[in-house]
């Protein structure tokens, strides 16, 4: 009997998410939107089959209840990624002439030098296989991370605390690529291959210490990743840090995520320290991420407050 029952959820759960509904009221600007997205982004140059992937989501809006509910979720996070993409367009020119090279690495070696070396460039002379593959896979997987908690929590019907998670993303990179514009930064492989003088602008993103996991696995993960890349002058802050922070913060206030409380601490710390290990960011980067994701979760969580306060 009991199984019965979880079968006929099954079913009924399947039915709801595959089949067309029949009476939702239907409306044409989501699909209209990601139409003129994908024509955008043709007529400016660089469509791939991402784009129209991204562009044909708004047809989730059309399709069934179930649909339109998990786009309205999950919109924040296609907004980030349609935000990141677009700086491809306009980032070399809004930052030129203004890069920051040597203070980040002086302000690093004053604060948290030893011996007169930054921690990256001990690291540079100290680094073992064991560190390089861990460090690797949570480079990998930190945006996955989070969208798993939000998934979960999706699924779960907790509807609110996972568009917080979507809210909460989407502000802290808003907040992160402005700060690429108005304190455009170089991290430390940068430095290290080109110096402390005047910033290159022939120079694209790179896996930097990253690849040592690559080549331990034969595989070809962060050059697939950082090529697509523009925001060469993008260390501060570090968003590597961000996601994972707020993670584990909405772990602790979510009864739902009780299980995945102190790994989430855990993966935070091994953030922290791939960020430095891998030579992507500064110890300062990574404590200008801890910020952002704060004043972020807080602006969020104001937000939803105020909006569900009565008489709002």
């Amino acid at each position: 009997m009991q199984l019965a029952s979880a079968l006929g959820f099954s079913r009924e759960a399947a039915r709801e998410w595959l089949l067309p509904s029949r009476g939702m009221p239907r409306r044409l600007w989501p699909p209209l939107a990601g139409l003129i997205y994908i024509a955008l982004v043709g007529v400016l140059g660089g469509l791939r089959s991402d784009h129209v992937l991204v562009g044909l989501l708004g047809f989730l809006d059309l399709y069934n209840e179930k649909s339109r509910l998990f786009l309205k979720v999950f919109f924040p996070f296609v907004l980030t990624g349609v935000a990141f993409d677009s700086m491809r367009y306009f980032y070399w020119q809004g930052i030129e002439g203004r890069v920051h090279v040597a203070e980040p690495y002086l302000l690093e070696r004053s604060w948290f030098g030893i011996g007169g070396r930054t921690p990256n460039e001990i690291f540079l002379q100290h680094h073992w296989p064991a560190l390089d593959l861990a460090c690797g896979f949570a480079y990998l997987v930190y945006v996955a991370e989070y969208l798993a908690l939000a998934v979960f929590l999706f699924f779960r019907s907790r509807l609110a605390r996972a568009a917080t998670f979507g809210r909460a993303f989407l502000l802290v990179n808003l907040m992160g690529f402005a700060t690429y514009f108005v304190y455009p930064a170089a991290p430390p492989w940068y430095v290290t291959q080109y110096g402390l003088g005047p910033a290159r602008t022939d120079v694209r993103p790179t896996a930097a210490a990253a690849q040592r996991f690559d080549a331990l696995l034969g595989t070809h993960f962060f050059d697939s990743m950082y090529g697509r890349g523009v925001d060469v002058f993008g260390a501060i802050p570090s968003l590597h840090v961000a996601y994972p922070l707020i993670a584990a913060l909405l772990a602790f206030a979510t009864a739902e995520l009780r299980w995945a409380r102190w790994p989430a601490v855990l993966f935070f710390l091994l953030i922290c320290l791939s960020a430095v290990y891998l030579q992507h960011h500064y110890v300062l980067d990574a404590l200008a991420g801890v910020v952002y994701a704060l004043v972020a979760l807080a602006a969020a969580l104001a937000w939803e407050r105020r909006r569900t306060a009565p008489g709002a």
